[in-house]
């Protein structure tokens, strides 16, 4: 009996995992974040990005066990006017390059679509500033790649805390190459 039991259990576990379904990694889409702090428990995060999940989360640097790949942060002057914004990241190294800065959304869109093998060696810390039109490369901690096209930023104050908003469009290539799926 205790053969036929452990037979009928191991049938189980393979049936039950051989069904589950081949989850496909997300490598495009289109994205708004903002810099809002929101209270999470008992302390405060902001939105992050994280390419591999193609998701926003939740970031708080002090608690945080799984960072995203990006945030945005605003600009401000010294009389605390929010002049614009840019995108950081918690991760340790150099990750961004701009590839051009566009005159209309035309031009951009066309070049991020064009845009289709990383071939840049210089990165920056932070993309700093952006600007609508702008087709940055993002790499990240595992070297893997992400093109971002900016597609709109907003910046604006809720009391005295200056805020910013960035819509963006990316493609995200998962296995590490450095050509971008279509």
């Amino acid at each position: 009996m205790n053969k036929l039991n452990t037979l009928l259990l191991l049938i189980f576990i393979l049936v039950f995992t051989g069904c589950q379904k081949n989850k496909k990694v997300k490598t495009s889409g289109e994205e708004t974040l903002n810099s809002e702090r929101v209270l999470d428990g008992t302390t405060y995060s902001i939105q992050g990005f994280s390419f591999s999940t193609g998701s926003v989360i939740l970031y708080n640097p002090q608690q945080s066990t799984n960072p995203p790949d990006i945030f945005v942060l605003p600009i401000s002057d010294a009389q605390g006017n929010v002049t614009g914004a840019y995108l950081d990241s918690p991760n340790i190294l150099n990750s961004f390059s701009l590839i051009g800065t566009y005159g209309t959304a035309s031009e951009a869109l066309t070049a991020f679509n064009n845009y289709k093998t990383v071939n840049v060696s210089n990165y920056d810390p932070l993309a700093q500033p952006i600007l609508i039109n702008q087709v940055w490369v993002f790499k990240t901690n595992s070297d893997k790649f992400t093109k971002l096209l900016i597609l709109d930023i907003k910046t604006y104050k809720i009391d005295i805390e200056p805020n910013a908003e960035v819509r963006f469009k990316w493609v995200y290539q998962p296995d590490g190459g450095n050509t971008f799926p279509e």
